[in-house]
C-alpha cells in the first residue's frame, strides 16, 4: 500500500518536473518583451441558426486595429473597432484587456486568456447632434454629462480565449471574445467577480500583427 503510494507520488513528481521544464524552455525560446501592432476583423453572428450563417453579411463584421504589449507571460491589449450604431451614427468600440500569454510551443503556438473592459463612443455628426457613450443595455449618455471613466465603469466587460503564432516578426491570432452582462462598476459594487461569466454574445476575432520591439 505504502509502496504503491510512493510510486504514484514519484510519477506525479516526474510529470510536474517535465511540465515545468517544457514551460521554462518554451518561455526561454521567445523574447521576454514583445510590442506589436496589428489589424484584423471581428465577426459577431446576429441570431442566425448557425454560427457561420451570417458571415456573408457585412453588417456582422467589424475591422479595426490593435496594440499588444507583453512582458514574459503577462500581456496588455488595446483594440479599436469603428462601428455603425442603430441611429446611423459612426462610433468606435474600444477594448482594453489584460491577459496571460502562455507559450505552448515556444513562439510557434501560444494561448491567450484574458478579461477587460470596453467603451463605445459616438461623436456628433449629421445623424446625431450630440456625441454620446453607448453603455450597458444600449443606453445612451451624453458625453458632456458622462466622463470616459464613468462610461468605462458602466460598459460591458469582455472575456477572451484564443490561440496565436509568431513566425519571425509576423504574428497571427484567432480569438473568441465573450461579452459579459456585467460591468466593471457592477462587479466593484457587489464584489462578486463571478458576475463576469454572465455571458451575452460571442465574437470571433482574427488578427495579423507585426512585432515592433
Amino acid at each position: 500500500m505504502v509502496r504503491s503510494y510512493l510510486i504514484y507520488m514519484y510519477k506525479k513528481f516526474l510529470a510536474m518536473l517535465v511540465l515545468s521544464i517544457l514551460l521554462a524552455s518554451s518561455i526561454n525560446a521567445r523574447s521576454l518583451v514583445n510590442i506589436s501592432l496589428g489589424v484584423g476583423g471581428a465577426y459577431t453572428p446576429s441570431g442566425e441558426s448557425d454560427f457561420a450563417g451570417g458571415m456573408e453579411n457585412p453588417n456582422n463584421w467589424m475591422f479595426g486595429a490593435e496594440m499588444s504589449v507583453r512582458l514574459a507571460v503577462v500581456q496588455a491589449q488595446m483594440m479599436a473597432f469603428p462601428i455603425q450604431c442603430s441611429d446611423n451614427g459612426q462610433g468606435v468600440l474600444l477594448l482594453g484587456l489584460g491577459s496571460l500569454n502562455i507559450p505552448l510551443v515556444g513562439p510557434l503556438l501560444f494561448l491567450e486568456l484574458g478579461a477587460g473592459g470596453s467603451v463605445t463612443y459616438v461623436p456628433s455628426s449629421e445623424n446625431n447632434q450630440v456625441s454620446y457613450y453607448l453603455v450597458s443595455k444600449q443606453e445612451h449618455h451624453s458625453a458632456s454629462q458622462m466622463t470616459f471613466t464613468e462610461a468605462a465603469l458602466e460598459s460591458p466587460m469582455y472575456l477572451q480565449i484564443g490561440l496565436g503564432s509568431e513566425l519571425g516578426s509576423v504574428g497571427i491570432r484567432a480569438r473568441y471574445l465573450l461579452e459579459s452582462g456585467a460591468t466593471l462598476g457592477s462587479i466593484l459594487e457587489t464584489n462578486d467577480w463571478w458576475e463576469m461569466f454572465q455571458l451575452q454574445k460571442g465574437t470571433l476575432s482574427l488578427a495579423l500583427s507585426l512585432k515592433m520591439f
